[in-house]
């Protein structure tokens, strides 16, 4: 597994990425909606080469997956999202390890178009919740 990106929930994406636009991280995808988990998205980059993003989502509206973590805690801090070769693999390895799964394998293209890849296939994505309570994300890029 590699770090693909590390995901804030925030009441206003265009807020945060001005703040962290004036402590030196210049670049921000524009903000893309994500009907099936009702939030928009938007990704900075943070590592070498693109390689490490910080991923931005605020909620839709009501429906949306992280609208009670913003309205628990604030938001900040949401997930960590580790790249694999093959999700349904790594996905039950997972539950026969013990970790719960939140949310099956699903497809995910508006990570693809945020990020403007262009690929034959979808991305694809899972949740999972460790012991610990971190929500984990996992993601097959489409090829």
């Amino acid at each position: 597994m590699k770090l693909d990106h590390i995901g804030f929930v925030v009441e206003r994406i265009d807020e945060f990425v001005e703040t962290l636009r004036s402590i030196g991280f210049p670049a921000a995808t524009r903000p893309v909606p994500d009907h099936d988990k009702n939030v928009n998205a938007s990704f900075v980059p943070v590592g070498e080469k693109d390689e490490v993003y910080l991923e931005v989502l605020e909620p839709l509206d009501e429906r949306s997956a992280v609208h009670n973590f913003l309205k628990r805690t604030g938001g900040g801090l949401h997930h960590l999202c580790f790249e694999v070769d093959d999700i349904a693999k790594a996905s039950k390895e997972l539950e026969e390890k013990g970790f719960k799964m939140v949310s099956p394998p699903t497809d995910c293209g508006a990570y693809d178009e945020n990020l403007d890849r262009s690929c034959t296939g979808v991305t694809r994505i899972s949740f999972f919740l460790l012991p610990n309570r971190l929500l984990v994300e996992l993601v097959e890029k489409g090829r």
